[in-house]
């Protein structure tokens, strides 16, 4: 009989194999039975909400589990035709849970049938999803792995709703990329563009867009950058170097396409040079003639 190895957890090392399903518990005993007088260890598992509703075994089956180092052992002492001494256990088993006498059961009307196959699957729908709920409190980590075995991303969740995501962009065993959420949305990230162990790139989100961000292009834990953002489309970033008061340049930008450069500016917010720009970023208008010779790229 074919089996798959079932692994209960990402870390655990002891694997189990499901190596017969069968269509009740009583059945399912009666193998395990057997099994644990041979000196084999083994489980019996369903999806019947802790076995209070069997009606809910039937999809499913009830699985019979071994340890996979005992499989073939097990399959083998299943497969195996029973001795007249466990025939006769059987029998004694099956007789001791009979009932004595046989009481007569009134006929129940159509509607209490059906009302009451409702009910059950009612209450073992409902026992199922309270016991998901449950299982769900309290703060868990969910880890992802590359081909090879390395970490790149962990999730982390809290009652069953994500509030934090890690990512290792270079896999060098250091989160560089913090991403952060409230409600379902993302509302802040972070990144670390030089692999250092500390973020120097800064977003903040509002309705799971961005609204700001500040960018530390020397890495020397200042931000000179400043960006600002309308329904998530670039408008405009700052440029003051060291956290400067007042800004160096300003690039500003309409439909997320860099329109105008800004430099030379003062502490009164003016700008001594003005250059605007075509879609395709070629100068069409300045207040200064030398300022066709442009200096920096567009971000």
């Amino acid at each position: 009989m074919a089996f798959e190895p079932t692994d209960d957890g990402f870390h655990n090392e002891v694997k189990t194999v499901t190596i017969r399903i069968f269509s009740s518990h009583e059945t399912a005993e009666l193998a395990r039975s057997n099994l644990e007088a041979h000196d084999i260890k083994c489980w019996v598992n369903a999806d019947d909400c802790g076995g209070m509703y069997p009606n809910l075994t039937a999809p499913g089956g009830v699985r019979l589990l071994v340890l996979a180092a005992d499989a073939e052992a097990a399959i083998a002492l299943l497969n195996a035709p029973a001795s007249p001494t466990e025939l006769k256990q059987i029998e004694t088993e099956v007789a001791a849970s009979t009932p004595a006498e046989t009481v007569s059961l009134k006929r129940l009307a159509m509607g209490q049938i059906v009302s009451g196959i409702v009910f059950g699957i009612f209450t073992g729908i409902l026992l199922c999803l309270l016991y998901q709920w449950a299982n769900n409190l309290g703060t868990k980590t969910n880890y992802y792995y590359t081909t090879d075995g390395k970490c790149y991303e962990a999730r982390v969740y809290q009652n069953g709703h994500l509030v934090e995501a890690v990512q290792d962009r270079n896999l060098d065993g250091v989160w560089d990329h913090w991403i952060y959420y409230a409600h379902g949305q993302v509302v802040r990230s972070e990144w670390d563009n030089n692999f250092d162990g500390k973020p120097d790139e800064f977003v903040t989100y509002s309705n799971g867009a961005p609204t700001t961000f500040e960018k530390d292009t020397d890495f020397n834990g200042v931000p000179d950058e400043f960006g600002i953002y309308k329904y998530g489309i670039l408008q405009q970033v700052d440029f003051r170097p060291n956290g400067a008061k007042y800004s160096m340049q300003r690039w500003i930008y309409k439909n997320g396409v860099l329109t105008e450069i800004l430099r030379g500016g003062d502490s009164n917010g003016n700008f001594k040079e003005v250059v605007r720009y075509d879609p395709f970023f070629n100068p069409i208008s300045t207040n200064i003639p030398t300022a066709f010779q442009l200096s920096s790229s567009p971000k």
